[in-house]
């Protein structure tokens, strides 16, 4: 059985990765349904990051950048509660505050040390550190819900079908 710490950032890695194909497909592609709401235009300035890198290449980019923050994440947590994960709702609300804060300051970081130089038009137009922090809380919640589902999923299940029965 794999431990959940080690699930819990194989399951950040995987959203980190087909989240940043969907950005790519998203910045790279003409999608007309989609093309109307402004947002896409924000979305196109990451176009030039994706252009020179195949998918795969980009999307592993993005899973090693979340390994990293959410590692960071995991080990702050683990410094104040002796455990690499929340367990009650006020340490899962601790965790996605945390989360947002060291979030936010890896994409100042990114930004400040020109790690993806190629997104300097993304960052100029976007800004700084509050998208970053945005996508790493949503990997982290998803994960800690995946997670809970995962270690509960036999009481879940009996209640579910209670409901339905």
């Amino acid at each position: 059985m794999i431990p959940n710490e080690i699930l819990f950032l194989l399951l950040n890695a995987k959203i980190a990765f087909f989240s940043d194909i969907i950005l790519n497909i998203l910045a790279t592609k003409k999608i007309k349904f989609l093309e109307k709401y402004s947002i896409m235009d924000s979305l196109k300035t990451l176009k030039p990051y994706f252009e020179n890198k195949s998918m795969f290449k980009a999307a592993f980019y993005a899973l090693l950048t979340v390994i990293v923050i959410v590692g960071i994440i995991m080990k702050i947590f683990q410094i104040f509660y002796n455990k690499y994960l929340p367990e009650s709702s006020k340490e899962v609300f601790i965790y996605l505050v945390l989360s947002f804060i060291v979030g936010y300051v890896g994409d100042i970081l990114i930004y400040k040390l020109n790690i993806f130089p190629r997104l300097k038009t993304y960052y100029r137009v976007i800004g700084r550190g509050l998208w970053g922090a945005i996508a790493i809380v949503f990997s982290v919640l998803l994960s800690l819900i995946y997670l809970y589902i995962f270690n509960n999923y036999d009481k879940l299940y009996d209640k579910f079908t209670n409901i339905i029965y």
